[in-house]
């Protein structure tokens, strides 16, 4: 901390013997950017990294943080996963592979907020690696991050939307009396809309963005714990603990049974992902280097803790194995929904599932554009003329939402 203040006053002093820099702007036009005129944080990123400030500092501790939890999903992100751990090893596989494997996630997690504080700016890992790698790698080790890091939001994404879409029809499905069941077809249909919807709001500006996932937070944690109560408190037919700690029922036909019961690792690693995308927001965040990795950091533990126990209360809750797994709905989750709390209570909570994945979705692709904008700001992407421009009425990079978006 002592550092950190060091720096702050290094860099004031900085503002004040310096005056001006000259900067080359995401346009590749230069720029000559009086550093007495800007904030700290923006000093800091045209002194420091030599990047021009193009985003307005909205975010705040509440709100950065809301955006990191918003990035797991965990009420959501779980119900459409838990189906994994389910067929490769039962009821133990859930809740051991939760509590195991999130110890690993952890440690990535703090790892890399840890590695934030130090370079807080949108272009995330592909950054860092850029100034901690030996000079002669850096261009491809870079090159390699920044393209995984790319591809993998763009995959992660997808996939949010998919599940988005799933948790949405079981819910009309549920509403008909199962007398309507989606299609491979519909499911991606609806995906489709979702995603054209996803950067409809991510059209915004980052006032509306910021104002928005404030209030995600709340809303996540309520409904998480008010249905963990609601179906404790509701089930009739509870498995005992030594179902719900020890039971092994391997039906994924992976052999041996051992192997198979690690698959369960799908869950939670699917969950606990995309640490860094509160980095690529970092440019939007008051003190970046403080709020960043302190909302990154207590989210991912957040979501570790209130994952494992959900992961239990599920397991207690579920009722026969194989009926959940062969639901009509193909939403297990949303099935014990509706075997416990009943039409109503299950529609409810499986709507409530889809609002909280969307919000993922919302977040995740704010991420990804900005990673595009970073990416395009060092011209490693085809057309970076093009996804580097900033809205002026938004002050947002518009196109490299939209890019992302189809």
């Amino acid at each position: 901390m002592a550092e950190k203040v060091n720096d702050i006053e290094d860099l004031r002093q900085r503002k004040k013997s310096v005056g001006v820099v000259e900067l080359q702007g995401p346009d590749g036009e230069a720029r000559v950017v009086n550093l007495e005129e800007l904030t700290d944080a923006d000093a800091e990123l045209a002194a420091k990294f030599g990047y021009q400030p193009v985003f307005k500092r909205r975010f705040g501790y509440l709100s950065t943080f809301s955006f990191a939890v918003s990035i797991s999903g965990l009420f959501s992100t779980v119900a459409t996963t838990f189906s994994y751990p389910l067929r490769a090893g039962g009821a133990s596989s859930a809740v051991w592979s939760w509590f195991t494997s999130g110890i690993g996630c952890m440690c990535i997690a703090c790892s890399v907020a840890e590695l934030v504080s130090a370079y807080p700016t949108c272009g995330g890992l592909y950054y860092t690696v850029s100034q901690l790698a030996p000079k002669k790698w850096v261009p491809s080790i870079s090159w390699i991050t920044g393209w995984l890091n790319l591809l993998g939001q763009i995959a992660g994404h997808a996939s949010s939307e998919y599940g988005a879409s799933q948790l949405l029809l079981a819910a009309v499905s549920m509403g008909s009396d199962f007398t309507y069941l989606p299609t491979s077809g519909t499911i991606i249909g609806v995906m489709a809309a979702l995603t054209v919807l996803t950067g409809l709001v991510n059209s915004l500006s980052t006032y509306w963005m910021e104002k928005m996932t404030k209030t995600y937070v709340v809303f996540h944690i309520a409904v998480l714990i008010s249905c963990s109560i609601a179906l404790l408190a509701k089930c009739e037919n509870r498995h005992d603990a030594k179902h719900v700690f020890t039971d092994v029922d391997a039906t994924s036909g992976w052999t041996p049974v051992g192997f198979s019961w690690l698959f369960g690792f799908l869950s939670v690693s699917w969950t606990m992902t995309n640490y860094d995308a509160t980095a690529h927001i970092t440019e939007e965040i008051s003190e970046p280097e403080l709020k960043a990795p302190w909302a990154m950091s207590l989210a991912m533990l957040l979501t570790y803790v209130g994952g494992f126990l959900f992961n239990i209360v599920l397991s207690f809750v579920m009722g026969d194995k194989t009926s959940i797994l062969e639901s009509r709905m193909e939403q297990p989750v949303a099935q014990i929904f509706y075997n416990v709390l009943g039409k109503k209570g299950g529609i409810f909570y499986t709507v409530c599932a889809f609002l909280i994945i969307k919000f993922v979705t919302f977040t995740g692709m704010q991420s990804l554009g900005r990673t595009l904008f970073a990416f395009s700001r060092d011209g490693l992407v085809p057309f970076s003329n093009i996804w580097v421009q900033i809205n002026p009425v938004t002050q947002t990079p518009i196109y490299a939402v939209w890019v992302c978006v189809f």
